[in-house]
């Protein structure tokens, strides 16, 4: 450290990270051109913190007099490793990472900071404040040479020849500045900025930030007066960050002077009162980080303080190396616990934020559990002041949590080279390429005079190929790798003619595989299933895994969904690569069966990592649905359990504490569901309360809008994969078609009477032109004033994005949408007019969050410098055919009050009333025509799954399939009425407050009806 005056520089005390070199050099610059000026310079703020490491911190922070705050962040780049520039957005190439956003960080750091020294009076509004990047090794005419200086989107970084000169490099600081102040910063101020900072100096000189807390304490007290003698303390540790518990025989009573209410808010003080007839007392004890809380003491507390929920504190404080398995059951705060386990590892177990690796089960709970922990942080940093929180909530941005396909395609970058693909692997669907080398096969087989075998079965080729695609399709989802397909017991075939469709089955598969992959090595690309199944080869091989970074702590939620490709790559890391496992999970919410999960995961992940002891413990205690409606379905569940449908056992029991409103009126059924909706939407106690309608399929939830809307019941829809067959995204498609072929009066016709335009052009004004496209375009472009016409023009010398954010913009698309939906809706001649324009605020919101959500999933699949209106439109064309897995993102409103959903949207929602209002639809209705075995140990002993098929379409005389069909489809029925009752376990425990069911008169099997009655529900 360097002192002159009130000068002070601060060195990095790190000596090995990536890019210290160019930080060195921007460092010097900056200690030289400040040396004779007020001013405090920090090499990576905060300097350190006891017992943390790793972890990224503000590269260069200068409080300067007249400079202010100026936060600087170094980039060790050369001109040719940046590959583009899209606003905030850097894409790197042969870099140690793919992209970044120097300056949005650089931001970010700038204002947590001055939010934070703003708090003090005496400097609000006395900060000039500026954000920098700095490129120590790229020189302005670098800069220049990739037009990287004319554009406004691209912020004016510090260059090479700005660090040789320090007066060019002064004035170019102060030119950043993002807000002025009136004068310079005084001595006193620039004190109490330093003093803020928790920058002090020590005897020998150096400055030290304050020490950490303890993640938590936990006091049993008797009374007041024990509290009273421990108060102070209690205080301090709230306010050092640390969460605590306080379990008391009496009722505290708590001083007014100290606002308590602030830390229970956010759970950080968490006060539980012993319950009535516990009158025999614990000693007075106080516990850190659950140290010396052993499982049967706190069995005694959890019998003593019933609100006091043992498994969290449990699976929250255990050693940092455990292993854990966690039993979730509905309700129960499982996030919370991930969240507070995280917390725990930071602040108890020397471990950074980038050893914490968690996967979620979709993109949309990533990104809550990334809002839920950088919101947990800053509300720790505004509860302490204390700089430590505020950097972990900047960091939370670069925790890898991710889907398990995202997880994965990141391991398979860094592997690629072990298969033959280069770094810059891409995913792709070859949809259309799968059915055209199926179709090949299929003629290389049948060539010559075999093909009238064929002919004679009478199946039709491309209905014959689509099934071989869907088989192919179920293998991928099943985790076959190319050498587990060709391997496949396909069985005896059922007759001659079933022979040799078994025989060209057998060829199309042996071969299918090895025609793909030298496409995908051509396309340097993958699937999506591939990002798991291509894992394989590697995930047993400990030298190829050893590439990868070791030691990491491994969030998994949802596990019960994970398929055996999954737990078999879990297991790989925790075994060669040292990561500790933290699996959270319920095995009766398995409800992703058809996509290649296994609900034997928990059982799966032991087997293959046998020589590890897991420690497992079970959350019971719900905090969403009342005691007694909790009671009813205790009794169901314990039935189905003893059925054999259900795993169930008293450990799966869900407790609460939560008392009813509604105790004589909250488990109904009926017949009808309708008279009931209506009761129950008239009794709702608050407008923000919700009814779920909770059905199986899209199918079923139509079925209910059609009902609610002629009944003037405003609803919202939360359905499975209806994203690419929203309005949003098939105007936007017809809006593409428009500007490719302005002069084809279709694509004319169907992108100006989009929203985006909002032309109506009656049928009956086009046919005096007797099909002459040309005198019908002219009639159009004339009466549309050229619109269309001159934006395509636009797509010359602009980029296909940009000519639509112009169409956006200038035709004020989002005025337009209330007035498009009050005109659709008033077509339906209904004459509620409060309900239409309510139904007019929901579409609206539900297209507008649509047409966002579209906005970035192009920008992810494409670059904006690469970009083209057809490629846009190839794209779009074939997920609108194909994607039924994309969801619509949810929409937060306040008007409807019913939402319909399917039971697999549902899940992780909460609703005060649920209606299971169709349950007489049966879940076997589509006839299966081919079963693949599951996976078990019998099918790893012969390195080889059988696979039943079986074709008897209405138009076919004879049937053609294979011996195995039967055998697997009995087994098949038997595990799809388990994942039944597991979608009815969902779908029950959903509900708050009540739960109505309609059972039909006559109760037929393969029904929900029928599952529901065997479990003791009947009228």
């Amino acid at each position: 450290m360097c002192m002159r005056g009130f000068n002070m520089f601060i060195p990095t005390l790190n000596t090995t990270m990536p890019g210290l070199e160019a930080e060195l050099l921007v460092w010097n610059s900056i200690t030289n051109a400040f040396e004779e000026k007020r001013t405090l310079a920090i090499h990576h703020f905060p300097m350190f913190f006891s017992q943390r490491s790793g972890r990224r911190e503000i590269d260069m922070l200068i409080i300067n007099d007249s400079l202010g705050v100026c936060v600087i962040e170094v980039k060790s780049l050369n001109i040719n490793q940046i590959k583009e520039i899209r606003a905030h957005e850097w894409i790197y190439s042969n870099f140690y990472e793919d992209k970044g956003f120097p300056y949005k960080q650089a931001e970010n750091q700038l204002y947590m900071i001055c939010e934070y020294l703003s708090k003090d009076p005496l400097l609000y509004g006395r900060l000039n404040k500026s954000a920098v990047v700095a490129l120590p090794y790229i020189s302005e005419s670098d800069w220049k040479s990739r037009g990287f200086d004319k554009r406004l989107d691209v912020s004016r970084p510090i260059f090479k020849e700005d660090l040789q000169d320090k007066n060019r490099l002064i004035k170019k600081l102060e030119s950043y500045s993002l807000k002025k102040a009136t004068k310079k910063l005084s001595d006193n101020e620039l004190s109490r900025i330093s003093r803020l900072l928790n920058i002090e100096l020590s005897s020998e000189n150096k400055p030290k930030l304050a020490s950490s807390a303890a993640f938590s304490y936990l006091y049993v007290i008797q009374s007041n007066e024990n509290f009273r003698v421990q108060e102070n303390k209690i205080i301090n540790q709230l306010q050092a960050g640390s969460k605590v518990y306080i379990l008391t025989f009496n009722p505290l009573k708590i001083s007014k002077d100290v606002n308590y209410d602030q830390y229970i808010k956010k759970f950080q003080l968490n006060i539980y009162e012993a319950a009535a007839d516990k009158e025999e007392f614990l000693e007075v004890h106080c516990f850190k980080n659950g140290e010396s809380i052993t499982e049967d003491f706190l069995d005694i507390l959890s019998e003593k303080f019933p609100k006091f929920n043992k498994g969290q504190f449990k699976a929250i404080h255990l050693p940092v190396d455990t292993n854990q398995i966690i039993t979730a059951g509905a309700g129960t705060g499982k996030t919370h616990v991930m969240i507070d386990r995280i917390i725990f590892l930071l602040m108890s177990g020397h471990v950074s934020l980038k050893q914490i690796i968690m996967i979620t089960f979709t993109n949309a709970s990533t990104n809550e559990m990334k809002k839920r922990l950088e919101e947990k942080f800053l509300d720790l940093f505004k509860l302490t002041n204390k700089n430590e929180f505020l950097n972990f909530a900047e960091e939370v941005r670069d925790v890898q949590i991710s889907t398990i396909h995202s997880f994965s395609y990141s391991i398979l970058k860094t592997l690629a080279h072990e298969m033959g693909y280069g770094r810059d692997i891409r995913l792709k669907s070859y949809v259309y390429e799968k059915k055209k080398i199926i179709r090949k096969l299929l003629d290389e087989f049948y060539k010559g005079e075999a093909a009238e075998f064929f002919l004679k079965t009478e199946i039709r080729d491309y209905e014959f190929i689509d099934l071989v695609f869907d088989m192919w399709e179920e293998m991928d989802r099943k985790g076959l790798n190319a050498e587990e397909i060709t391997k496949i017991d396909w069985g005896s075939a059922l007759n001659k003619e079933s022979q040799h469709l078994q025989e060209c089955l057998h060829y199309i598969f042996e071969h299918c595989e090895v025609h793909l992959d030298k496409l995908k090595l051509t396309d340097n690309a993958v699937t999506m299933g591939d990002l798991l199944r291509k894992l394989k080869k590697f995930s047993s091989n400990e030298i190829i895994m050893k590439q990868l970074l070791e030691n990491k702590f491994m969030f998994v939620d949802e596990f019960q969904d994970s398929d055996n490709v999954q737990i078999e790559l879990l297991s790989s890391l925790h075994r060669f690569l040292n990561y500790k496992l933290f699996v959270v999970g319920d095995v009766k919410q398995a409800i992703y069966r058809f996509r290649g999960a296994d609900y034997r995961s928990f059982q799966e992940l032991e087997e293959s990592t046998k020589d590890t002891q897991y420690v497992q413990t079970e959350l019971q205690l719900n905090y969403r649905t009342s005691k007694s409606l909790l009671q009813h379905m205790h009794f169901v569940f314990e039935k189905w359990n003893q059925k054999g449908w259900l795993t169930y056992r008293k450990s799966d029991q869900l407790l609460s504490n939560k008392p009813t409103d509604f105790s004589q009126t909250n488990w109904n059924i009926s017949f009808d569901y309708k008279e009931d909706l209506t009761k129950a939407l008239q009794t709702l106690p608050k407008k923000e309360d919700k009814i779920a309608l909770i059905v199986r399929t899209n199918k079923q939830a139509k079925r209910l809008k059609e009902h609610c809307r002629a009944h003037n019941i405003l609803t919202t829809e939360n359905l499975d994969g209806t994203f690419f067959t929203s309005l949003a995204v098939l105007h936007f498609k017809a809006l593409i078609e428009g500007l490719l072929y302005v002069n084809e009066p279709k694509f004319l016709i169907g992108a100006l009477e989009t929203p985006y335009f909002g032309f109506s052009i009656p049928y009956q004004t086009l046919i005096p032109f007797n099909g002459q496209k040309n005198q019908i375009n002219k009639f159009i472009h004339t009466n549309t004033h050229n619109q269309l016409k001159e934006y395509a023009r636009c797509l010359r010398t602009l980029t296909p994005m940009t000519v639509i954010q112009n169409i956006i913009f200038n035709n004020q698309l989002f005025l337009r949408l209330p007035k498009y939906f009050e005109e659709k809706l008033k077509e339906s001649k209904r004459d509620d007019t409060t309900t239409i324009l309510k139904e007019v605020d929901v579409e609206t919101m539900r297209y507008t969050k649509n047409l966002q959500h579209l906005m970035l999933l192009i920008e992810k699949q494409f670059s904006s410098q690469t970009v083209t209106l057809r490629s846009v439109h190839s794209w779009l064309q074939l997920q609108v055919s194909t994607n039924r897995s994309e969801n619509e993102p949810l929409i937060d409103q306040q008007v409807a009050q019913v939402e319909i959903t399917t039971v697999h949207r549902s899940k992780g929602l909460e609703y005060h009333t649920v209606f299971l209002p169709i349950t007489d639809s049966s879940f076997d209705a589509v006839e299966q025509k081919y079963v693949l075995e599951e996976s078990s140990e019998e099918t790893r002993i012969r390195s080889a799954r059988k696979f039943g098929w079986k074709i008897n379409d209405k138009g076919i005389p004879n049937s053609f399939g294979n011996d195995y069909f039967l055998e697997l489809k009995k087994y098949e029925d038997r595990e799809q009425l388990k994942e039944e009752a597991r979608l009815l376990y969902v779908a029950l425990t959903r509900a708050k407050e009540r739960v109505f069911i309609t059972l039909p008169k006559t109760i037929k099997k393969n029904t929900w009806a029928y599952i529901l009655r065997d479990g003791g529900i009947n009228k």
